[in-house]
């Protein structure tokens, strides 16, 4: 796993109960699965650390996703479906779906509002959609790809009686082990808005 940069020095005094384990800041809490690590600001109702490594390979046999659907992670305060109604934001995961597919307890364990980010939908269905498909790929060609995604916030909150604050940026980091043992690394910004028709590549952080 890529090591977590240093916006996450604040969260130091870890005390374990359960996977979930409390920070020194009581809204900040780490969420470790078998696939990714949430860093979630209970306050936010959203991510704000998303870390994974892909283990599947893209001619993986993958298991149908029909049917699944979001769930709250137990004991956490986050986002629910009404945060994700009647706007532009789609429930958008963080760990993708398709880049666990390959088996179904980690596909299933995806489809968590521990994992999704209020993301534009232009954004997610396309410029953000191709980005992992890419390090899908990468995933064939190279060994240990981790990611880390970093979420930036607006001011601004959903409209329902339980609100969520609204991400206006992600930073994606995807790490990867060349063939001659060096790591090498992508970085990409995108901003939470419609970017349909532009590529990931316009989104490259020099």
């Amino acid at each position: 796993m890529i090591k977590l940069k240093n916006l996450l020095l604040i969260f130091i005094g870890l005390a374990l109960q359960g996977n979930v384990i409390a920070q020194s800041r009581p809204e900040i809490v780490t969420i470790k699965t078998d696939i990714y690590t949430t860093i979630y600001n209970t306050e936010y109702q959203q991510p704000i650390v998303v870390e994974y490594t892909i283990f599947c390979k893209p001619d993986s046999p993958t298991y149908d996703r029909a049917g699944i659907t979001f769930k709250a992670y137990p004991g956490l305060r986050g986002s629910s479906a009404s945060d994700y109604s009647d706007n532009v934001w789609d429930k958008g995961h963080m760990a993708p779906a398709s880049t666990f597919g390959c088996s179904k307890k980690w596909l299933m364990e995806t489809f968590s509002y521990a994992n999704c980010a209020l993301q534009h939908q232009g954004l997610n269905r396309g410029t953000w959609a191709a980005l992992e498909r890419f390090e899908r790929n990468l995933a064939g060609v190279y060994q240990d790809i981790d990611v880390h995604i970093t979420i930036f916030f607006s001011d601004k909150w959903t409209t329902n009686s339980d609100p969520a604050r609204i991400p206006s940026s992600f930073i994606k980091e995807i790490s990867y082990q060349e063939s001659n043992g060096k790591r090498k690394s992508l970085s990409f910004e995108f901003p939470n808005e419609d970017t349909t028709g532009r590529s990931f590549w316009e989104f490259l952080m020099k």
